[in-house]
Order: structure tokens, then C-alpha cells, then sequence
């Protein structure tokens, strides 16, 4: 998480140094503007991916579900192959 946070903070900060420098030339400290705009990214960054890593969590503990129950009507066709895989495998275990 805190690489995807690094690049967002670095990127924004980092464009915003490069519009101000480019579009407003009487700005003589661009880098003020710059460290503004990386603390406002950091909080964007940081809701954007705790939603994320719920998202991915979520996910995760759903499969982990249908593993343990074997599937139901709601399983894709996709991961129910994998399922049934799985199970063959814990059945000679």
C-alpha cells in the first residue's frame, strides 16, 4: 500500500510542479504549490486504496467461502471447475 500511495503522491506532485512551472512562469516558488498538492494526494491516495484493499479483502473472504462450502447456484462456471479441483485434491489428502 504505501508504494501505490508513493506513486500517486509522486506523480501529482510531481505534474503539478511541471504545469506550474510551465503555465504560470511569474509563480517563483513551484514547489510550494507542489508540497500542497502531495499532502492533498496523500489523503486521496489513501481513501482511494483503503477502499481498494477492502474491495480485494472482501473478495478474497467470499472465495475462501465457496471453497469451504464447495460452491453454490450463485458460483461462476469459471471458478467451479476450480473448485472441484480443489476438493478432488483435499479428498486424496
Amino acid at each position: 500500500m504505501m508504494l501505490g500511495k508513493g506513486t500517486i503522491m509522486g506523480a501529482s506532485a510531481y505534474l503539478t510542479f511541471l504545469v506550474v512551472r510551465e503555465a504560470a512562469p511569474e509563480v517563483q516558488q513551484p514547489l510550494f504549490p507542489a508540497a500542497i498538492i502531495l499532502l492533498v494526494s496523500y489523503m486521496v491516495g489513501s481513501m482511494f486504496l483503503s477502499v481498494f484493499s477492502f474491495a480485494c479483502t472482501a473478495i478474497l473472504h467470499c472465495f475462501i467461502l465457496d471453497e469451504d462450502t464447495g460452491g453454490s447456484d450463485l458460483t461462476p462456471k469459471s471458478l467451479q471447475g476450480f473448485l472441484d479441483m480443489n476438493d478432488a485434491r483435499a479428498e486424496k489428502e
